[in-house]
């Protein structure tokens, strides 16, 4: 019984029961899995629980791991396989032919499409309860990291650092750069650009100079699917690429004004001019 709710969460993320007042009822998609699904080994049931982003920590890991031979396979050793997305592996199986676990884990082209695609990245979608910005912060992580992997010569070799270390000073490294170029990413529901870094960032901006660079999405809706929402944004022209930050600065082609202070009382002073401080 402990369980139940970690499970509903679930079944409603991956779109197979929704709530309606009091009731959780079953979703067109959930019908099918629950009518058709053993049919098909439980291939209905793997497909939406990979396209809901279930998954997506175990997959982006198996994707930077892996190599993608010339008819776009993966191929991995099982053990790294197993290592690094034990449960995703265990799901992928239900695909038969498709994926084959002997001493390397081999994956057909048209499931790594799959994996790799904007649906199956994104981080659990916040509750309610939970940080709206955190949400739009990973779509636009998540829009990124797709489309460098799409421009990239060799896409394993883009990581979304960011989802291990968020003190890095930025989230997307790309290692088909020499050196590596650093990615910070910025999302906003408006298009004016506007964004904020932090003091960590702009150090790092500035250290790298222009091996870092910022992306920006904006006119970004959380309520939009994700696949409609990455082809609409990318064919507005978007991700905005300000590359070489520090010196984008220094021309004025960007601005950067300081909007936090910290205020203290001087040591030794007590409160000012010996006031008791009041609320206004």
């Amino acid at each position: 019984m402990d369980d139940v709710p970690a499970l509903l969460d679930i079944l409603m993320r991956a779109g197979l029961v929704e709530v309606e007042e009091t009731w959780l009822r079953l979703t067109k998609t959930g019908r099918k899995v629950a009518t058709q699904d053993h049919r098909t080994g439980g291939k209905f049931l793997s497909l939406a629980l990979v396209r809901s982003g279930v998954f997506a920590a175990q997959a982006s890991r198996l994707l930077e791991v892996s190599a993608i031979s010339d008819d776009q396979s993966l191929v991995c050793p099982a053990e790294v396989a197993i290592k690094v997305a034990p449960q995703l592996i265990g799901v992928l199986r239900r695909f038969g032919q498709s994926v084959a676990l002997t001493g390397e884990l081999t994956v057909s082209a048209d499931l790594v499409t799959e994996l790799g695609d904007v649906w199956s990245l994104l981080p659990a979608t916040a509750t309610p309860e939970t940080d709206h910005r955190k949400d739009m912060g990973n779509r636009g992580e998540l829009f990124s990291y797709r489309y460098c992997r799409i421009k990239a010569d060799d896409p394993a070799r883009v990581r979304w650092v960011a989802r291990d270390d968020e003190s890095l000073g930025y989230d997307i490294e790309d290692l088909n750069f020499a050196p590596k170029r650093r990615i910070e990413v910025k999302s906003s529901a408006e298009k004016v650009v506007r964004f904020f870094l932090s003091p960590n960032e702009l150090e790092v901006a500035r250290r790298l100079g222009s091996d870092y660079e910022v992306h920006f999405w904006g006119g970004v809706s959380l309520k939009s699917p994700l696949k409609d929402e990455y082809d609409r944004l990318t064919k507005d022209g978007y991700p905005l690429i300000f590359r070489g930050l520090d010196g984008l600065l220094s021309s004025g082609h960007l601005t950067a004004v300081p909007t936090q202070y910290l205020v203290t009382v001087p040591d030794g002073s007590g409160s000012s001019g010996g006031q008791t401080p009041s609320a206004m």
